[in-house]
């Protein structure tokens, strides 16, 4: 595995999801190819650039400590 893991996730509708791995199944295709392959080529006609650079994922603040810890056990 990549040091950095880069593939991020969405979300689809059951139906539609199985409609693209039926095809890609009957196609000898992966459902992850099928779809960037599609969505680049869309986004090439409708002229969206290409990033250069990935933005980060957004990081919750650190929780703040205020030196008074207690365990309980």
């Amino acid at each position: 595995m990549a040091k950095k893991q880069t593939r991020k996730s969405i979300s689809v509708k059951g139906i539609t999801y199985q409609r693209v791995k039926d095809y890609c199944d009957k196609e000898k295709r992966s459902v992850s190819g099928f779809l960037e392959e599609i969505i680049a080529e869309k986004m090439d006609a409708l002229g969206v650039p290409v990033p250069t650079l990935l933005r980060p994922k957004k990081q919750p603040p650190a929780p703040v400590r205020t030196g008074n810890t207690h365990f309980t056990f």
